[in-house]
């Protein structure tokens, strides 16, 4: 009889994504107010084209947009096997890019205590940049071996491109590095890109009950 081998999934590097149009008009009102506000402080860089701008989860505004997101973040740590009952989640920060013609976003992580990353879209252009997520361990991506069928994503892969969309959440681990693709578009990109940290709870709570979120 033939031997069949089990595959057990381990170490799973997953991302979240939900589509969120709702918070658009508010977030784009905010952003617009930060971006122009920053426009007038800087002129764009040739070199690196990007307006980017302060923390905006202080607006009064944000905050039914930043407590959903928080949420969301201590939903994704307690569904990974976190302990979250002893956690609140935070942002370290939130803030608004605008990546104009041939900007683009080199790899990298998030540190200073951030345990989530991500980003909310708000205007995407077509033929603007991707947004591609990569293999994070370094003895995997040395000693790969050649892709079969680099348009597919499989466990072979050692980056991963999404094309995204207007109203799009995205969630990753903020150990798992990002980059963005050149924007090729006449017209900007842009999103919000936010880290959430976590915090020790209040430890007299019920431990059965998700623990209050706090909008830092």
């Amino acid at each position: 009889m033939e031997n069949k081998l089990e595959g057990i999934p381990l170490f799973a590097c997953p991302v979240f994504m939900a589509d969120k149009p709702e918070f658009l008009s508010v977030t784009r009102k905010v952003s617009k107010k930060f971006i122009d506000k920053r426009k007038k402080e800087a002129e764009l860089n040739p070199n690196y084209p990007v307006y980017m701008t302060e923390s905006i989860n202080y607006d009064p505004e944000m905050l039914e947009f930043s407590n959903f997101v928080a949420q969301g973040a201590w939903g994704i740590l307690e569904s990974q096997g976190y302990a979250m009952d002893f956690f609140n989640t935070y942002f370290t920060e939130m803030w608004s890019q605008e990546h104009h013609q041939n900007s683009t976003m080199e790899k990298h992580i998030h540190g200073n205590g951030a345990v989530i990353s991500g980003f909310y879209f708000l205007d995407v252009p077509d033929n603007s940049s991707k947004i591609i997520f990569h293999e994070p361990k370094d003895s995997k991506v040395i000693t790969n071996l050649p892709e079969r069928d680099m348009s597919t994503a499989t466990h072979a892969s050692t980056m991963i491109h999404f094309v995204p969309k207007e109203g799009q959440l995205i969630y990753a681990n903020s150990w798992l590095p990002h980059s963005f693709t050149k924007n090729e578009s006449k017209k900007p990109l842009r999103f919000i890109h936010f880290n959430v940290a976590v915090s020790a709870a209040n430890q007299n709570q019920n431990q059965n009950k998700p623990t209050t979120v706090e909008i830092i």
